[in-house]
């Protein structure tokens, strides 16, 4: 008898993990039927059309002119300014929305300031992605400089491409009340704040912060960008520059008044942060006041 050299079916592996994909397919239909798919398509295109053809974007702007503590701003692609909150306006010094639209913030701010603002508004548009939460300098409600926190996200055409920023400004006292995990930062730039004019030490403010040195420096670089050192140098140099502003002490004075331990080492910081000399910054500013005839 002949022996059979048929090879015997492979033995059927058994199912793991549930049900076969086949399975699965059949017992779960798909929610996203063709019916459904062209009902979302037609909704958004109904939306599209709305923003894209029907809506003036000045008068779309003008509720956040009313909210409390909030401030916005648009940008083209070139950092060009687009449009601006009426109290913004007013705390850059200007009369009307129309003498800073089309400029870009070189054309209006201190150099020191204007720089960083570009730097990430190109980042924003090069990478297509928002910046959250940037801590930085800008002007308060009396016009003078003060830290501020700093929202910016992309703005896309219908194509998807960047065209530019649109962003918001918050006050850090205010910003701070809404998150928490900001509290012992807060109270430490509070604490330099209020003893500007004082040697400073780093254990006294990790003291009143209620953490230790090591730990508030981490979350100063995480929430600030930068370390208590150069907070507490930034911002000796902003009273300095309010102080050169709106005051006729002289330059030896607002050194002291500012913290600094002598004219020199002040005159060196204050140039490293805006850079101009202290005198120079005074003198460029009452040159902008002047009256051209």
């Amino acid at each position: 008898m002949k022996t059979s050299t048929q090879t015997p079916p492979p033995a059927r592996r058994p199912a793991r993990g549930g049900p076969s994909r086949r399975a699965r397919k059949h017992r779960q239909p798909s929610t996203h039927s063709p019916s459904t798919v062209l009902a979302v398509e037609n909704r958004l295109r109904v939306r599209d059309d709305f923003f894209g053809n029907q809506i003036n974007s000045r008068e779309l702007l003008q509720p956040f002119n009313h909210l409390p503590g909030i401030l916005y701003f648009v940008k083209d692609a070139a950092s060009r300014l687009m449009a601006i909150s009426r109290d913004s306006v007013a705390r850059m010094g200007f009369k009307s929305e129309e003498e800073i639209i089309g400029r870009t913030v070189r054309d209006y701010l201190p150099s020191d300031l204007a720089d960083k603002y570009l730097e990430d508004d190109q980042w924003v548009v090069s990478h297509g992605r928002p910046r959250l939460n940037i801590v930085e300098m800008w002007y308060n409600e009396q016009g003078l400089r003060d830290w501020i926190v700093t929202d910016k996200y992309p703005i896309r055409d219908a194509r998807g491409k960047v065209v530019g920023v649109i962003g918001t400004v918050q006050t850090f006292s205010a910003r701070r009340k809404l998150l928490a995990h900001l509290g012992p930062v807060g109270n430490a730039a509070d604490f330099i704040r209020d003893h500007l004019g004082e040697p400073i030490l780093l254990s006294e403010i990790a003291r009143h912060a209620g953490f230790s040195e090591r730990q508030l420096q981490r979350l100063f670089r995480r929430v600030f960008g930068m370390s208590m050192q150069q907070f507490i140098i930034q911002s000796r140099v902003q009273a300095a520059i309010h102080e050169l502003t709106h005051s006729e002490r002289s330059i030896a004075d607002i050194a002291n008044l500012c913290g600094f331990s002598d004219q020199s080492a002040f005159t060196n910081r204050f140039r490293n942060v805006t850079g101009l000399p202290p005198r120079a910054y005074r003198e460029r500013y009452l040159a902008k006041l002047t009256p051209r005839g």
